[in-house]
């Protein structure tokens, strides 16, 4: 163990001494120009605040919250121009080549009581390499709440970042400036693409400010920096307090998914405003809100039971589904449909087949749908352009090249239509009209509640 350990820091030392060699320089920026393709494609649209602070003021320490597994990443690294090493658990190192691969592809390795057994822990040789890493002008990514939820909720945060940076500007870095750069990353959908990413880049700190206290004790400087980053953290997420609070916020949406007055604002702004809404509402009359929320959950609950969708009853009882425009599309647009699932099939289905097969955690859905895409989709689009070239027209086949983007686009609206025309179709035909006058009076009920509570406390959500 203590002769890989020498191998794996000598090695790693050459790496970081050297900066980045020009094959790793040019593989960095092959990788990276993949991810930015990847954030392109994935998502629908990307805001992002206080980009310019993405320019880093020398060695960083990036921490960022950690809601979608190897996702999270791709987005760092696809925006911050300087190269970055990854702090990455050990789980991803059992296989001998897979871990030569990764060091070799700037990753470090920190071990995680889930790798361990629950034992004790040590990461010396992890901290060790990272602040010589940072000494040499390097940057890295930590993931800080440790492993990955697929929630809006930001966990208990690591320390880590903390004892790496003061272990830097301490020993090897002393001397040098070492920055803290937070960075929140909310997505409108953790496991699907097609849909909206926020990221909150926030103000860089650095270590210095905190080496005097440090000098003074050690552990709570430690621990009154992570505390401190979790107060900035939470001000860049957006932090619901627990599930039960997720599953309102998220229900909340699909309650005013039909209406047409409210402001055109992102899905970000609006959890926003809702949290806030009901927050104060909890805070300033909280029987009221209980009462209220136990109506709204035995609603949602009901829709569950059958089988119902929350935003499609909103549109419905809003008079704003747009009937004629799906079942116009659903029509008209299936030959365009079978065309554009021929042409993305093996780059999409087989993905999704490969992700159901393997039946891993919800977390990883992304991730292998990326990964085996990345793989299969040059494969895929090479294999039509040469059947198409050969059996019909060269000419044809740049023109299929060309319109590929545009039937992908397509592929999944078609797909979201059909989904809808699903839900409005099961309210339409499989219930009778006793329980339709049930379902929608249940609904106007939760929302004439809102309504007057918003008028007592002062902050409606239009």
């Amino acid at each position: 163990m203590e002769n890989d350990y020498h191998f794996s820091n000598k090695y790693f030392l050459t790496l970081t001494f050297n900066v980045l060699s020009s094959l790793q320089s040019f593989i960095y920026f092959l990788l990276r120009s993949l991810a930015q393709f990847v954030v392109r494609v994935y998502f629908r649209k990307v805001y992002i605040h206080n980009k310019e602070n993405f320019e880093l003021k020398g060695p960083t320490i990036i921490v960022s919250n950690h809601p979608n597994t190897l996702i999270d990443p791709v987005i760092i690294a696809s925006y911050v121009k300087s190269p970055i090493f990854f702090l990455a658990n050990a789980g991803l190192f059992k296989n001998p080549i897979a871990a030569k691969l990764l060091r070799y592809l700037f990753c470090i390795e920190i071990k995680r009581f889930e790798d361990t057994g629950s034992k004790s822990l040590d990461n010396t040789a992890a901290f060790d390499q990272s602040s010589q890493h940072l000494a040499a002008g390097g940057n890295l990514y930590i993931a800080i709440e440790g492993t990955s939820y697929m929630e809006r909720v930001l966990r208990p945060l690591k320390t880590g970042f903390a004892r790496i940076g003061f272990q830097a500007i301490t020993g090897h870095a002393k001397g040098q400036e070492i920055n803290i750069l937070p960075i929140g990353i909310n997505y409108e959908k953790h496991d699907k693409s097609g849909f909206d990413l926020e990221i909150n880049v926030g103000e860089s700190i650095p270590f210095s400010h905190y080496l005097v206290d440090y000098d003074r004790n050690n552990q709570a400087t430690i621990k009154d920096l992570t505390t401190e980053m979790r107060s900035v953290l939470e001000a860049l997420v957006i932090h619901t307090e627990d599930l039960d609070e997720e599953a309102l916020l998220l229900n909340i949406e699909a309650l005013f998914y039909g209406k047409t007055n409210r402001q055109e604002t992102t899905v970000f702004d609006t959890h926003r405003t809702t949290l806030q809404h009901i927050r104060k509402w909890e805070h300033s009359r909280g029987i009221s809100f209980l009462l209220w929320k136990k109506t709204f959950t035995g609603f949602t609950k009901l829709l569950s039971d059958f089988k119902l969708s929350l935003k499609i009853q909103s549109q419905i009882y809003n008079n704003t589904f747009p009937l004629k425009e799906k079942k116009l599309l659903a029509f008209l647009g299936f030959p365009i449909y079978a065309y554009s699932l021929l042409n993305h099939f093996i780059a999409i289905w087989i993905p999704r087949w490969i992700k159901k097969k393997l039946n891993l955690y919800v977390g990883y859905n992304s991730t292998v749908k990326i990964l085996a895409a990345i793989v299969l989709a040059p494969i895929a689009y090479t294999f039509h352009f040469f059947l198409i070239s050969k059996y019909i027209s060269l000419h044809l086949a740049f023109i299929n090249l060309l319109i590929l983007p545009a039937s992908f686009w397509f592929l999944f609206q078609y797909e979201k239509n059909i989904h809808d025309l699903v839900y409005y179709y099961r309210w339409k035909r499989n219930f009778n009209k006793k329980i339709k006058r049930h379902l929608e009076s249940r609904f106007n009920e939760v929302l004439e509640i809102w309504d007057e509570e918003a008028e007592k406390i002062k902050t409606p959500l239009d």
